[in-house]
């Protein structure tokens, strides 16, 4: 499921969907002008203010008419009308705004529990809402609705702080949302909203990355103490509940703005503003900007087998399926690497982080293209029921064998690391760990089909093509061989290309980074 794009916020997007959600209508302070006169300021000016005091209304409504005018000198647009701007605490912000207005029905949640668990992103245990919610309650920095015109600013401490920078953000969402109306772009499968995300996003984060880098240059901007880029974090937000799925939604900000700055350098703003008429497809668009307008997805299908009590999942108000994509994919085997603290992973840290040392770059900081990803060519999910259990069927295409075997050969490893032992060739079990039931994996040609059941007899209610021993299954990896004690040992003590030390301080930084975009 997915939900109308009412709100963008400063990194995350909520994955619930269409229908059930009625738009936020907080209720903002107004500016002392109704129509304010923002043209009065040049980029250059300076007001004074105290970067770490809570602003008066005027203070305020200074600060965004004085922001207005840098992002159109940034940006070579120009604002119709100014969004009236709120600036609350973290606590007022649970308070009010709680989950971001996330109220699924009940096929609408299980849909979304049984797509997250397919990324084996949120465990059987878990409710994905609500998870969702927490990450988005514990650092989100600030939205806006496109439902209501309107900016929430989200302040961290005692004190409802302005910063400058997530105010540039979200005021070029109010932009974007006046000039190309972006409530009404795809948000109906997983790859398609991260593609649409990977512009609507990516131009705001590289915006605001310009703004920024004027800001240390010869701006004077408000900016509280902790928030600017490199700083510590001190009192700035929580860590997230759920890291790898926070690594999903962080996708368009971190592929998006390099995308936009490619087509950038290559026409100008005049080339950007021509997105909006034709967004990327898909995940891999963003990720390889050489890819579109062109690299359209195979169209997958999957006829529905199941049998018994299983019934098919489909939300009133769609989506009935899903449509995973490369950053999804890449996700799902870089998540381990979260889980265990850089002391385990099936996608290595080295193949995962785009760069070197320990200060990460504004955007790009991650390949979300990965080797597991690489000639996917299309996917579709469906999702059953029986009761409260949850199963599904996820058909993956690909450009040839090589990949598929490529794929599969990965997910033989992501099902060991959560705990997954073969009962035949082609069908694995996980008895505990969040992620418990059957996997049957059938590799055909160029395509990869994952069933999952709750128990092993279950796989072919699910679906009459996942009878157990029928096919060959996932090949083995190197993995699955008895290492020697010198291997071993050698891969206690270090990640490829990271010792573990190194590796957790950059997950540390990716985490802290993930976080601060919010």
């Amino acid at each position: 499921m997915r939900r109308p794009a009412v709100l963008l916020v400063a990194l995350a997007f909520c994955l619930l969907a269409a229908g059930s959600v009625a738009p936020l209508a907080p209720t903002p302070v107004e500016p002392a002008s109704a129509q304010a006169h923002w043209n009065e300021y040049e980029p250059d000016d300076e007001l004074g203010l105290g970067a770490d005091d809570e602003l008066t209304d005027e203070e305020l409504e200074a600060v965004v008419e004085r922001s207005m005018v840098r992002v159109e000198e940034v940006r070579d647009v120009e604002f119709d009308e100014r969004p009236p701007v709120t600036v609350v605490t973290r606590e007022e912000f649970r308070e009010e705004y709680a989950g971001m207005g996330v109220d699924p029905t009940e096929e609408q949640a299980a849909f979304e529990n049984a797509r997250l668990q397919a990324l084996f992103l949120v465990g059987g245990d878990e409710d994905a809402a609500d998870v969702q919610a927490e990450n988005l309650d514990a650092s989100v920095a600030g939205f806006y609705s496109s439902a209501t015109g309107e900016i929430v600013l989200v302040s961290e401490g005692e004190q409802a702080r302005v910063n400058e920078i997530t105010l540039a953000h979200e005021l070029f969402h109010a932009y974007q949302d006046d000039e190309w109306g972006i409530a009404e772009y795809d948000r109906t499968t997983q790859d398609g909203s991260g593609a649409d995300l990977g512009l609507i996003e990516g131009d705001a984060v590289y915006v605001e990355t310009l703004y920024a880098e004027r800001c240390e240059a010869d701006w004077e901007c408000v900016i509280p103490e902790g928030a600017e880029p490199g700083a510590d974090e001190g009192d700035g937000p929580e860590q997230p509940a759920n890291v790898g799925l926070l690594v999903l939604e962080f996708f368009p900000y971190d592929a998006g703005p390099a995308f936009i700055e490619h087509v950038h350098e290559q026409g100008g703003w005049d080339a950007v503003d021509a997105l909006y008429d034709e967004p990327p497809a898909t995940a891999e668009q963003v990720i390889d900007p050489d890819a579109y307008p062109d690299e359209e997805p195979r169209e997958v299908t999957i006829e529905d087998s199941h049998s018994g009590d299983w019934e098919r999942i489909e939300p009133e108000g769609g989506p009935d399926h899903d449509r995973m994509g490369m950053a999804a994919i890449t996700t799902m085997f870089a998540n381990p690497l979260y889980d265990s603290g850089g002391q385990d992973w099936v996608l290595p840290a080295d193949d995962w982080f785009a760069y070197e040392g320990t200060e990460p770059p504004a955007y790009g900081a991650f390949d979300y293209g990965s080797e597991y990803a690489t000639g996917w060519d299309g996917d579709r999910l469906h999702a059953y029921a029986d009761g409260d259990e949850l199963g599904y069927v996820w058909t993956l295409a690909w450009e040839g064998p090589e990949d598929a075997e490529t794929f599969a050969g990965g997910f033989d490893d992501l099902i060991e690391y959560w705990g997954g032992e073969r009962a035949e060739d082609d069908t694995y079990v996980v008895d505990d760990g969040g992620y418990e039931g059957a996997y049957h994996v059938s590799v055909e040609d160029d395509t990869v089909t994952i069933t999952h059941a709750p128990d092993v007899d279950s796989l072919a209610e699910v679906s009459a093509d996942a009878e157990p021993g029928t096919d060959e299954g996932a090949p083995e990896t190197d993995e699955d061989a008895e290492p020697d004690a010198d291997e071993d040992d050698a891969g206690s003590e270090e990640l490829p290309g990271f010792g573990v030390g190194a590796a957790l301080a950059a997950l540390a930084i990716a985490v802290a980074l993930l976080v601060r975009r919010r």
